[in-house]
């Protein structure tokens, strides 16, 4: 808050003759340390929300840099068609450190987990990509399908655990059953679209 002109004459009247000036001088070094520290404030923020030196967002990516993440993809993509899964983890795992803002490469590197049963993983990379691009569509679906093999491996694993005839068992067999059904088969892998 800023003093006018009229607050200091307000803070001299009050003692009437002008001889209160520890009072005045008291308030006007409360007054500047209260706008120092507003300035200071001020400051601090706007250089946490200034781009660093270093951050890339601002770069275009060259040609050259589009080409290689081009063959890195396609290179990862082959090894995945191939069932070579082990290595296309590897390598999409490295372009999702290259490029983290990428949700293809993130819907892919996801896929790639859930081929190999790493429900929890593929989960995790499967949300980057929907949290990237909210409209991807087919990450969602997948998304929804490692959330039902979750759920399957979880059940599976309730059934091993409680008594052959208790409700409880029951209600497990029972959401065992319709998961499958709906992963379309009797167990194992929730397939990737």
């Amino acid at each position: 808050m800023l003093c006018t002109n009229s607050a200091w004459e307000g803070t001299d009247r009050m003692n009437g003759n002008g001889t209160d000036v520890l009072a005045v001088k008291a308030f006007a070094a409360v007054a500047l340390w209260a706008v120092a520290g507003c300035i200071a404030l001020a400051g601090c923020s706007s250089l946490a929300t200034q781009p660093s030196a270093q951050s890339n967002a601002a770069v275009p990516p060259s040609e050259a840099d589009r080409e290689q993440r081009l063959r890195a993809l396609q290179q990862a993509e082959a090894l995945y068609l191939s069932g070579q899964l082990k290595e296309a983890q590897a390598a999409f795992e490295q372009l999702t450190r290259m490029y983290p803002r990428n949700s293809e490469i993130w819907f892919r590197y996801g896929n790639t987990l859930m081929k190999q049963g790493s429900y929890d993983d593929a989960a995790a990379a499967l949300q980057n990509a929907v949290s990237l691009d909210p409209g991807q569509g087919k990450a969602d679906l997948n998304l929804g399908l490692v959330r039902l093999a979750q759920a399957q491996a979880a059940l599976a694993s309730a059934r091993t655990h409680l008594p052959q005839d208790s409700a409880e068992r029951q209600q497990a067999d029972g959401l065992l059953r319709r998961i499958q059904t709906l992963l379309g088969g009797s167990g194992g892998e929730a397939p990737s679209r």
